[in-house]
Order: structure tokens, then sequence, then C-alpha cells
């Protein structure tokens, strides 16, 4: 397998992201609740710390960067649906 370049990488990730968006815009326009509540569960870093990320680790990192990502796709999503009304 090659190697993919820094530019083919990006280009693959934004447009992963894009269908994402797509199909999540989609769902929220049924107002599933369910749907919502997981949603805004997956945004949420829990490390069973007082303070989280007081101690930073690099798997605080990964998750912390993976719960902002969720959290800027439902976030661009739900402004899709909200553009589309």
């Amino acid at each position: 397998m090659s190697e993919l370049s820094p530019f083919e990488i990006e280009g693959t990730l934004n447009g992963q992201r894009e269908v994402l968006i797509l199909m999540l815009a989609h769902m929220l326009r049924n107002n599933d609740e369910a749907l919502n509540h997981a949603l805004d569960e997956r945004t949420a870093v829990l490390n069973q710390q007082e303070d989280p990320g007081a101690v930073p680790t690099e798997a605080f990192a990964v998750e912390g960067a993976m719960a902002r990502e969720i959290k800027r796709v439902i976030d661009d999503a739900k402004a899709r649906v909200r553009n589309a009304d």
C-alpha cells in the first residue's frame, strides 16, 4: 500500500466528515430524542477525575480531540438543518 500525502489524508478526512454531516443532518430532521441524547453523551470526556485534564496524558488528548470533533460535526449538522428550514 502506498503512503498517502498529508494533502490526501486531509482530503480523505474532509470527505468522510462531509458525508457524516450530511447523514446526521438528514437524521436530525426527524428530531429523534434518543439520537440527540446519544450525540450529547459523546461530546463529554470522562476520565474519572475531579478536574478532567488536570493531569494531561496522551490518551486524554486523543479523547479530548475526538470529543471536540464530534461536537463540531454535530454543530455543523444542526446548522444545516436550521438553514434548510
